[in-house]
């Protein structure tokens, strides 16, 4: 009567149990080539929530009457955002110049 009720692997149940299941791979650049892919789509979500928050930082400040410091402290964090987001843009950009010079495919490289 102590016995669990149901007991089983929890790396065997939730972990690759599928065999078409896609794995992240083995070595380091197996893992970049498929996080690559994604760099953008990331990049550009977590421009956009960090647009919202400082643009309502900046709403907000406007009708607390926020000191000029405390403006500005915003609007530099805002284009620090800006220009994050713009290197990530820039560098995938470089990459696709120098896939097209090179034939070297840097964005989706078939590693496994």
């Amino acid at each position: 009567m102590n016995q669990p009720l149901l007991a089983f692997s929890i790396p065997d149940t939730f972990f690759n149990s599928s065999p078409r299941a896609k794995t992240i791979g083995t070595s380091l650049g197996s893992f970049v080539s498929n996080l690559l892919p994604n760099v953008l789509v990331v990049a550009g979500v977590i421009f956009f929530l960090l647009t919202i928050y400082y643009g309502f930082n900046m709403i907000l400040g406007a009708g607390r009457h926020k000191s000029p410091q405390e403006i500005a402290k915003d609007k530099s964090l805002f284009s620090a955002t800006l220009v994050g987001f713009l290197l990530v843009i820039v560098s995938y950009f470089i990459l696709q110049i120098l896939s097209y010079v090179t034939g070297v495919n840097f964005i989706n490289p078939n590693v496994s």
